[in-house]
């Protein structure tokens, strides 16, 4: 044991002679502290933006409860007093609130899909269909380009770290003369590549901790609580790279010269970070398409097909007899009762596509975590997303939550539309509120954590045999 801790003493300070190792943590810890400022500066705007249509929320309510208690005798008043006392006026164009996708703390570490999706929606009494697919996706350039977030750093660069600080681990023994030396020593070819290979595994985990720890203040997460999702996507960072570490101990296992174990190194990043993902994706492109503007169109085509009024109504009241009002006749109302129909017709119409269409989307994600043994980067990179809250699930589950929202928002203004009752002011403080729930604290890494380590273990497992050859 002396000698295999000497061993490592001496390839330490082998290393930290070298301009290499400084040259190469230098570059990698600008990198982290870039995506740091990338994902904070990206969160930051679209909390500015959640902070603005909030405050328009706020102002447009405030507004209409203060009109609700105006004075009618003054004739300028009455105006503004019918607007705010008008259930379909409120529910409908005036008083809608805003369903937002609120960042998580760990948000700005993996971006994941948040500028694919919208991350704010007006809920009111229209069709909730028609609302949801009216707001196109933000910038699906970035679906295939990704951001330069912590997640793209742990990815793509620090494997490439650990590649270029562990090609030539046991090569250079021979280039340099020492290899004969280095094996009189008691110990096995095992225990040297091993030791060599622990090393830079520790050095460049190291480095991962303190970054990630330095994340804590730069982007003020709070451990209290979010400690938990930190350890949990630190995690999988280390065993992420401890994949990469069987990689390099499986090629190094093969004893060739440098040259050749770096290509081979950057051949295997370039297949599993890079190719393979590419070529999953296109593959179920073609085999699962999913066409989100034919759909979308669809849509749209749906709502163009308008039936007569008596059509609507009558199986609208066969659901909900509780809204049959025959003796209700005031001016107006007649106009409103099918606009309400007509919307949940058109709903129930489209139900079925849109859960074809989501099971479409589940199935293709459900292709995509079966390849995750031969993609860890894909895997990796769908455990950091839900664990930042920032995965396509994370936003179906939002898409849910709205229509949730939606439901109760239009239970509470529908009785009054039908009864044709007038908003009171102590109806303002009974609407309905939106309070939108993560997805985050409750995401499971466990399956994804598996695959990752027995793909190491398979891995180390490999070299270890053939350096017993």
């Amino acid at each position: 044991m002396t000698v295999f801790w000497l061993i490592l003493k001496n390839d330490w300070l082998r290393l930290r002679r070298g301009r290499a190792l400084a040259a190469l943590l230098g570059i990698v810890l600008l990198s982290g502290l870039y995506a740091f400022l990338y994902g904070q500066t990206f969160v930051s705007r679209q909390q500015a933006t959640i902070a603005e249509v909030k405050q328009d929320e706020r102002t447009r309510l405030d507004s209409l409860a203060a009109w609700a208690r105006l004075d009618t005798s003054i004739a300028g008043n009455k105006p503004k007093w019918a607007t705010a006392t008008n259930a379909y006026e409120v529910n409908v164009p005036e008083g809608y609130r805003f369903a937002v996708h609120e960042p998580s703390a760990l948000a700005p570490l993996s971006l994941g899909m948040r500028d694919l999706f919208p991350y704010y929606q007006d809920v009111g009494g229209r069709a909730i269909y028609r609302q949801l697919f009216q707001q196109e996706i933000a910038n699906p350039q970035k679906l295939s380009v990704g951001h330069f977030d912590w997640a793209f750093v742990v990815i793509f660069l620090l494997p490439l770290l650990l590649i270029t600080l562990s090609y030539n681990l046991l090569s250079t023994e021979t280039e340099l003369g020492t290899y004969s030396l280095l094996r009189s020593q008691p110990v096995t070819l095992r225990q040297i590549v091993l030791a060599k290979v622990a090393l830079r595994l520790l050095l460049v985990m190291a480095f991962l901790v303190g970054l990630t720890l330095l994340a804590v203040p730069v982007l003020g997460i709070n451990l209290a609580q979010d400690g938990g999702l930190l350890v949990k996507f630190l995690l999988v960072s280390v065993a992420y790279l401890l994949f990469w570490g069987g990689v390099i101990f499986a090629v190094v296992s093969f004893q060739k010269p440098s040259a050749f174990n770096a290509l081979v190194l950057l051949g295997c990043w370039l297949v599993l970070v890079v190719a393979l993902p590419t070529l999953l994706q296109q593959v179920l492109t073609m085999s699962q398409p999913i066409d989100r503007t034919t759909f979308e169109n669809l849509v749209r085509d749906q709502y163009s097909q308008e039936q007569p009024d008596s059509v609507v109504l009558k199986p609208y009241y066969a659901r909900h007899p509780d809204y049959y009002f025959p003796n209700v006749s005031a001016k107006g109302v007649f106009d409103i009762r099918p606009y309400y129909a007509r919307n949940e017709q058109l709903d129930r119409t489209l139900a079925p596509l849109v859960e074809q269409y989501e099971t479409a989307v589940a199935a293709r994600e459900a292709t995509v975590s079966g390849w995750h043994w031969l993609l860890p980067a894909i895997n990796a990179l769908e455990l950091f997303n839900g664990l930042a809250g920032t995965s396509a699930t994370a936003h179906r589950d939002y898409i849910r939550q709205i229509r949730d929202f939606h439901t109760r928002w239009n239970a509470f203004f529908l009785p009054k539309v039908f009864k044709n009752e007038r908003l009171t002011p102590a109806d303002y403080d009974q609407f309905p509120a939106w309070q939108f729930q993560s997805t985050a604290p409750g995401f499971a890494i466990g399956s994804g954590l598996l695959k990752l380590l027995l793909g190491t273990l398979l891995l180390f497992g490999l070299g270890w045999w053939r350096l017993n050859r």
